[in-house]
């Protein structure tokens, strides 16, 4: 990859965060807040795109983004009102900007019809009642048609300032992109200083550039981007948009200088692998210094203090330096919460809805691999939610609820995992409806002992739907069985509460990280297990006085008032109780997000070790209750335990046990 390559990926990236951030303000100022800090730093997004789209010669883009800009400095110059009539078409201008970075990225298909309409929306707002020229796709790629303001030569003097190199920009690289839009001869002007009058931070020449069938609207917004740092003149303003020739937008940006590095934190962009590479030589030096701990242990005998003492402090430094890599891959979740409002509104002018959304914990920080991935199954936990779960605003007000529907997305961090809450007022699952469908479409064999959280979870089984006909938004019966695929894929579980006639309850539970985790390392039968920390609440000793039994084989622990189901561990794994499990004396108390807080059987507690994930499904399967595996100090495997999925199987087994003993009987 080459040198403009690399800033062209640059650029991308810089999109991705400038798009994310216009989004968010065109929500704030559809929230109410349309004060001048907010349109400034709006305005500052779109003209940061457009500088280095024409830069780079992105042309569609390039043209579009030209008068989003324009309605966005009439806005901020208040000769355009932001109120219920532009801001719809803001931010389908801005959803527009996303589809058209991602033409330029990756190519394929373009709504170019769509383009045009919103471009049209554009001009009218700036009071024009046309799209500026050249915004209307006139063929694949849309290309300008040329402007009358065309002149067969343009010859500008460019003259770089003392903060151009400071700036950032490289000359060479300015004139590599000036040649694409028809850069015909350069002279350079200007010499090097003796070495002990040379200045680093000043550019000493500066350029006289001759274009060829230039466009004055093109040459505009590829030298706008060095306006601030650099003396340019000769751009011909014939034909300019009146709301925004250079001058203007210049003195506009000078009356709104940008802003600094006060309140930014100074960042670093590094490749993902790079960061992945880290992450798992980190995790191998954990084990490797585990190993050397504990053989240390069994030899030292506690004789040599100074050895003892170097050993904890490296433990202590490596995991420091551990928490560190893992802080590095830690975004907040808010890159993904961004997107929802865009998708709720696009389903409202679908699906005939009035819906708002609120949105918490958006700074919720989870590993960068996690955030990727959530994408896709919210959005369909959403289009389901408002497809069958919101009622019609017409519907609402029958049922005595206001006409406005409400989606609540949080999140918030639950010890080691990160709990993703999707909640709506809607009319809730109807079962009778579900289990009709269920069995119609033969994803059961009977209804018979089915719980009502059986029947909710049936709505994630691939091919269900309970749409009468299939639409743009649902009725294949694929979108919850994506949810359901993707979460687990992840090491998460997604649980379902509804209420009939007051809506559903969609919670995602996820681990904070893929790499690492606090465990308890436990062991039973000889075999050591670790179960993740944030769980635990305590060990117990058992005794006969405090243990009860019931009918139906279950054991109970009382604990300061309370009791408590105690489990096998082989027997949640759908194995015969050793011999030896009757004479388990300890349990250890795990808090389960389904369950409450229940009793897992040991035969001993080994102690807490901060342990590497490493998951099952690349070299074997996915199984319940798993959630991954580790390598010990002393070299041996152990099974990290996901105790709410194991507690959950094992109420399912016991639920199917009469029904399969009547089948048989």
């Amino acid at each position: 990859m080459d040198q403009d390559e690399d800033y062209k990926d640059l650029f991308f990236t810089e999109c991705d965060e400038l798009l994310g951030e216009l989004q968010d303000h065109l929500t704030q100022m559809n929230d109410g807040e349309r004060g001048s800090e907010v349109l400034n730093a709006a305005f500052r997004a779109v003209h940061s795109i457009k500088g280095g789209a024409a830069a780079f010669g992105l042309d569609a883009l390039t043209n579009f983004t030209h008068g989003f800009e324009t309605v966005m400095d009439d806005c901020r110059a208040g000769r355009v009102q932001v109120d219920g009539t532009s801001l719809p078409v803001l931010l389908r201008a801005s959803d527009m900007m996303l589809e058209l970075l991602e033409h330029s990225r990756n190519g394929g298909a373009l709504r170019q019809a769509e383009v045009h309409v919103v471009a049209q929306s554009l001009a009218a707002l700036a009071g024009g009642g046309q799209p500026p020229a050249g915004s209307a796709p006139m063929d694949d790629d849309l290309q300008d048609e040329p402007d009358e303001a065309t002149a067969d030569t343009v010859t500008v003097q460019f003259r770089p300032g003392r903060t151009f190199l400071t700036s950032g920009h490289d000359p060479l690289r300015m004139l590599r992109s000036a040649d694409r839009i028809g850069l015909a001869e350069v002279r350079i002007a200007g010499d090097l200083p003796a070495l002990a009058d040379l200045d680093p931070l000043a550019c000493p020449w500066s350029w006289t550039m001759s274009f060829v069938e230039a466009e004055s609207a093109t040459l505009r917004d590829f030298f706008s981007i060095y306006d601030l740092c650099a003396e340019i003149d000769g751009i011909p303003t014939v034909g300019a948009p009146p709301s925004i020739p250079m001058q203007i937008a210049k003195a506009s940006r000078n009356a709104t200088p940008p802003m600094t590095g006060l309140g930014y934190t100074k960042s670093l962009r590094v490749p993902l692998d790079r960061i992945d590479r880290l992450v798992n030589l980190v995790g191998e030096i954990v084990i490797t210094q585990a190993t050397v701990a504990q053989e240390m242990s069994q030899t030292r005998q506690g004789s040599d203090d100074m050895l003892e003492h170097s050993i904890d402090a490296l433990s202590r430094q490596v995991r420091e330096m551990q928490d560190s890599v893992m802080a590095i891959r830690a975004q907040p979740i808010k890159s993904v919460f961004s997107r929802m409002p865009r998708i709720v509104r696009d389903l409202c002018a679908t699906l005939k809805r009035e819906v708002r959304i609120e949105v918490s914990g958006e700074d919720t920080e989870v590993d960068t691999s996690v955030i990727e991935e959530l994408v896709e199954p919210l959005t369909h936990m959403i289009r389901n939610a408002m497809d069958h779960g919101i009622e019609s605003p017409e519907e609402r007000l029958a049922a005595g609820k206001p006409r406005d529907g409400v989606l609540r997305l949080t999140a918030q961090h639950r010890g080691e995992r990160v709990l993703i809450t999707l909640e709506d007022d809607g009319r809730g699952i109807d079962r009778d409806r579900v289990v009709a469908v269920a069995l119609e479409r033969g994803l059961i064999a009977t209804a018979a002992g089915l719980s009502t959280e059986d029947i909710d979870n049936l709505i994630f089984l691939p091919g269900f739907s309970t749409a009468s006909r299939v639409s743009s938004v649902s009725g294949r019966g694929v979108g919850m069985d994506v949810v359901k695929r993707k979460i687990q894929a992840l090491g998460g579980r997604c649980l379902t509460r509804s209420t009939p006639g007051q809506g559903t309850r969609f919670q995602v539970t996820l681990p904070l990280t893929l790499a690492v985790l606090e465990g308890m390392i436990v062991e039973v039968s000889g075999e050591r297990y670790v179960v993740p920390l944030s769980a635990v609440i305590e060990a117990i000793q058992l005794c006969e006085s405090n243990m009860e039994h019931l009918h139906n084989g279950q054991v109970l622990v009382a604990r300061r008032g309370e009791y408590l189901p105690v489990y096998e561990l082989p027997e949640l794994f759908g194995d015969d109780l050793p011999p030896d499990a009757t004479r388990r004396n300890m349990a250890i108390i795990v808090d389960t997000e389904t369950s409450g807080q229940v009793g897992l059987l040991v035969d001993r507690l080994i102690g807490q070790r901060q342990v590497v994930l490493k998951g099952l499904e690349a070299n074997f399967k996915p199984i319940t209750g798993i959630s991954g595996a580790t390598i010990l100090g002393d070299g041996r495997v152990a099974l990290i335990l996901d105790v709410p999925s194991l507690i959950e199987r094992q109420k399912h087994a016991r639920r199917q046990q009469p029904q399969h003993r009547k089948e048989t009987a």
